[in-house]
């Protein structure tokens, strides 16, 4: 297990103050000789491109074919088109399928509000009712990484979040540098950890980690007992490609876990980009979701 190494407020008024907070906030580590956080996040904004090209990018429209998974319980594959559009703070993922009880999965934020869709029968989906609960991802354009123009370690002094570095740390038996998220505002029972490659400092993984606790059930005379519930939602990024100066993903994939009293749910959407073009006109519309999937 790691120990932190530095914890910080993002709330400068400026790069220059947002660096001075890091660099004094990191200064009585014990590993300060060696990465801090302040450098991590240069070396991942350097990563992904030139400061002129990320600042050139005010807009972003990825396209691709997406697979979504059902891996227990009925088992099954269905295939279909997905859109991921964004005008920094504003993002909407779109996945849209030709099975009749699954045409879509659909998520927004428009600058103020998260918009999730719900399915023919009129509720929503797993993943659309994990978003509607926890928000941050939409918000803080943590959801869909450096593939949307809202990604939210492009606009830290923006959002002001909490940083923790926790030094390098092994998944899967890959070693990752570790950086937890708390956003400024928000439910804190949110885990987010966010995960860069040590040889390139590519963002190449998150995870969203939430648990509600045992209750009773919502009726004024139901004494049945809800057990807990655990939900993780993954997001792993992987080919990568330089984009008009900027090296971004070809290949994401996010997957929900989910056990609850009525059983285990894994769920993976695999997206296979085939086209990425910034600078789009993008109609605000197209950030808000209408009730009907």
């Amino acid at each position: 297990m790691f120990r932190p190494r530095s914890t910080i407020s993002i709330a400068g008024a400026s790069a220059a103050a947002v660096c001075l907070c890091l660099v004094l906030a990191s200064a009585t580590s014990p590993q300060s000789d060696k990465l801090k956080l302040e450098d991590l996040i240069a070396r991942h904004l350097e990563a992904i491109g030139k400061p002129e090209a990320r600042a050139a990018a005010k807009t972003r429209l990825v396209n691709g074919a997406v697979k979504v998974t059902l891996r227990i319980g009925r088992a099954g594959l269905i295939e279909g088109k997905a859109v991921i559009a964004s005008a920094s703070p504003k993002v909407r993922y779109s996945m849209g399928f030709t099975a009749p009880n699954y045409p879509s999965e659909q998520m927004a934020f428009d600058g103020q509000k998260v918009t999730t869709s719900f399915l023919p029968n009129g509720n929503r989906s797993q993943l659309s009712q994990f978003l509607e609960q926890q928000s941050l991802p939409l918000k803080d354009g943590l959801i869909c990484g450096a593939l949307s123009s809202s990604w939210a370690f492009l606009r830290l002094e923006q959002l002001q979040p909490q940083l923790q570095y926790k030094g390098v740390t092994k998944v899967d038996g890959r070693p990752l540098h570790e950086v937890s998220y708390r956003g400024k505002k928000g439910s804190q029972d949110l885990k987010v950890s966010v995960f860069f490659e040590p040889e390139t400092f590519r963002h190449v993984l998150t995870t969203y980690k939430f648990q509600i606790a045992a209750r009773l059930g919502v009726g004024p005379n139901d004494s049945t007992r809800i057990g807990e519930s655990y939900y993780t939602i993954t997001e792993e990024f992987g080919d990568f490609r330089v984009v008009e100066g900027l090296t971004l993903p070809y290949k994401y994939k996010l997957q929900l876990s989910a056990e609850t009293s009525r059983g285990t749910t894994l769920l993976d959407w695999v997206l296979s980009v085939e086209r990425i073009s910034n600078n789009e006109v993008l109609d605000d519309k197209l950030f808000k979701i209408d009730r009907v999937s």
